[in-house]
């Protein structure tokens, strides 16, 4: 029997070869447990100015046939004018051309819980206990 491997383990910030990594051995074991991927490309919507500054952005995929927003960011002098709105509007829209029964999104309790109910999501848990009184918040809203 061959001896067994001396491991070194080194911790470290992941970089793109690693992720690739990550990405095909959840594919392959996906696929063999599953018979699909499971896993969409990360999609990006992006707001710019004329001039091409970047003021708002939403990344999302599909992840086992739901939508799953991941980011959404407005700059500061843009908020409280819709922006979000739009950016969510337009994710929510390409979910629905997707087929996906429904969107999820996870947020902090000091981010963005209320804007998120106001579109329509439905606060399905709230994990407690992390530093600074912080919550986590997960919603669903039906597409």
């Amino acid at each position: 029997m061959p001896p067994e491997p001396t491991f070194t383990f080194t911790t470290t910030v992941p970089d793109t070869a690693l992720e690739k990594w990550f990405s095909a051995h959840f594919r392959e074991h996906s696929f063999a447990a599953t018979g699909i991927e499971g896993r969409g490309p990360v999609q990006a919507i992006t707001a710019t100015l004329p001039d091409g500054t970047l003021c708002g952005a939403v990344t999302y995929r599909v992840f086992w046939g739901a939508l799953h927003i991941k980011n959404l960011m407005v700059d500061e002098g843009h908020r409280g004018k819709g922006l979000a709105r739009a950016l969510m509007e337009r994710a929510l829209d390409n979910g629905r051309n997707a087929k996906c029964p429904f969107a999820i999104v996870e947020t902090l309790s000091f981010q963005a819980t209320g804007f998120y109910k106001k579109l329509g999501f439905i606060e399905e848990f709230v994990r407690e206990g992390f530093s600074a009184g912080v919550s986590f918040h997960y919603l669903r809203k039906p597409l």
